[in-house]
């Protein structure tokens, strides 16, 4: 699963993709406005109901191994999701602490879905079996795509478009709890704690 992500690096995403009026950001949760790639960057909120429901459904991911036989998706476009990191909450008996995942603040695009609901645009993210490094936080990860594949993953690929490269070099670290407040947004949710 992923419920909360960064995108601190907005300067290298509007030189490379043009400019758009976003702030960077510690800590984006469902329901705020994030950016989207399709043919151009643009601002979308993160939370997806597919346009047949009578009430919002509200999800905020999509399982990779069901996106193409879930009827919630079945209209969906695709997308690009840029972040720079991630976070993830890890079980320990009552305690769940917070760890950030990230590429020392590289660019990464996660898998994304889109759609309409009512005249408003939403999107999900869609999510894969975390590999080993990242399993031992959490069941689930972001997909991410690789750079070379974009085109294919918005033109509908059911290829292989997973960034495995990339995702080798994710490190993770445990953060503070600051971050569960969604009203934090500084670079306090992602400072380095012991844990």
């Amino acid at each position: 699963m992923c419920g909360r992500f960064t995108l601190r690096n907005v300067e290298t995403l509007k030189s490379k993709y043009g400019d758009i009026d976003f702030e960077p950001s510690y800590n984006l949760s469902p329901g705020n406005p994030v950016l989207m790639l399709t043919d151009q960057l643009k601002s979308i909120n993160w939370s997806f109901t597919p346009y047949w429901a009578d009430k919002p459904f509200n999800l905020i991911n999509a399982r990779a191994e069901t996106l193409s036989s879930k009827p919630s998706f079945e209209n969906a476009n695709r997308c690009l999701i840029p972040a720079d990191g991630w976070y993830e909450w890890k079980t320990d008996g009552e305690e769940k602490t917070p760890y950030f995942h990230h590429a020392d603040g590289d660019l990464f695009f996660f898998a994304g879905i889109y759609g309409g609901y009512r005249g408003k645009l939403g999107c999900a993210i869609v999510t894969m079996d975390a590999l080993e490094t990242a399993k031992e936080i959490h069941e689930r990860m972001p997909f991410i795509i690789a750079r070379s594949h974009f085109k294919e993953w918005l033109d509908g690929s059911e290829a292989n478009n997973f960034d495995e490269a990339m995702v080798k070099s994710i490190k993770h670290h445990a953060v503070s709890t600051y971050v569960n407040n969604p009203t934090n947004n500084d670079s306090k949710c992602v400072f380095p704690v012991k844990d």
